[in-house]
């Protein structure tokens, strides 16, 4: 049985979380692997408490670090120690969220290093100067097609591997279940993402919603750094009564089912799962062509409209004409068992036993 450690920043709310949650959940079920988790700091959060026991838990740190230099100097030495513990009996060590532990990962000997990235190759250079630390990982996984050719074109000699990120079909179904009382009465267009205005651009959502006519309510599933920022924008246009945020919601597929289109309107996307989310739903998209995944997700609009990323007024007439579309049930779902358990299953076995 192969033991193998996922590292990541933290469990808290987000998709790349969300993410893990349910690769973890997956690989416990096949029975085939002894499954490590690390954090940086302590967690007892909603994703934490859904894995809790399906791993052997580590943290380097109890709580998180204060501006005394030195505590600082003594979490330093604790970090290290704490890091070491975690990997000593792994066969495989998984850097999950974009080489965030290269620091401590390319100390590591006789052990196989993977790193996991989940944005655009460009966008984490310009983050994370990524290209000064990606030669660390003795394999890397990348999660959509454009994400390999950027890297090939500016990097040599790296061993890359694509897994599709998984979609839990039976767990949406279940849920798909559920009671539906909350659901509005009115027709409503949605949105689900994490509320940050770097990566998101809900700004441009509502500057679009602002000069729609129809009826549709705007119905905002999500939380984040930026919403008092964007709630006060609707407020200013005087959208209080046609854009609605709902925060954080353990159920957003029923709102996707019921929804009279979903969109996104990021800026760059990890890859936009959550478009892949709506599609099982059986609900219309509308998508920025951002990097690094919708155009690979919606067949370059076979299957969903693509606007330009922040073109406000392709936006608008893509929600005009939206109820007009109409798109080939059987293409959709042809193309959602790329992200099936069994799909994934098969592409990770292929990339850590080889």
């Amino acid at each position: 049985m192969k033991r193998i450690g996922f590292c990541i920043n933290s469990l808290e709310m987000g998709g790349a979380e969300k993410l893990l949650v349910d690769i973890i959940n997956t690989l416990s079920e096949t029975k085939e692997y002894e499954i490590f988790l690390l954090t940086k700091v302590k967690s007892n959060s909603y994703f934490y408490n859904k894995i809790k026991d399906k791993v052997k838990y580590f943290y380097l740190l109890e709580k998180e670090e204060t501006n005394n230099i030195l505590s600082r100097l003594k979490n330093s030495m604790m970090k290290r120690m704490q890091f070491k513990k975690f990997a000593e009996d792994l066969d495989i060590i998984i850097d999950f969220l974009d080489c965030d532990f290269y620091k401590y990962i390319k100390k590591v000997k006789n052990k196989k290093r993977i790193a996991w990235l989940h944005l655009s190759y460009r966008e984490l250079q310009k983050r994370k100067k990524i290209e000064k630390k990606i030669y660390y990982y003795d394999k890397v996984i990348v999660i959509a097609d454009d994400m390999e050719k950027e890297i090939k074109s500016e990097t040599e000699n790296l061993n890359i591997h694509k897994i599709y990120n998984l979609l839990d079909f039976s767990m949406i179904d279940k849920k798909l279940e559920e009671n539906r009382e909350k659901l509005p009465k009115e027709k409503y267009f949605l949105t689900v993402c994490r509320l940050n205005e770097e990566q998101k651009d809900v700004t441009t959502l509502i500057n679009v919603f602002s000069l729609y006519k129809g009826n549709d309510k705007l119905l905002i599933i999500g939380d984040g750094e930026d919403r008092k920022k964007l709630e006060k924008l609707c407020k200013e246009k005087k959208l209080e009564n046609k854009i609605k945020f709902l925060g954080t919601l353990s159920n957003p597929y029923i709102f996707m089912k019921c929804a009279e289109c979903f969109i996104l309107s990021s800026k760059t996307e990890g890859f936009g799962l959550v478009i892949a989310e709506a599609l099982y739903c059986g609900t219309k998209v509308i998508s920025s062509n951002c990097p690094v995944g919708p155009r690979e997700i919606l067949l370059d609009g076979k299957i969903g409209e693509l606007f330009k990323v922040g073109d406000e007024k392709e936006l608008l007439d893509k929600l005009n004409n939206i109820s007009q579309k109409e798109y080939d049930k059987n293409l959709i779902e042809q193309s959602l068992k790329r992200y099936s358990k069994e799909e994934f299953i098969k592409k990770f076995k292929e990339v850590i036993e080889c």
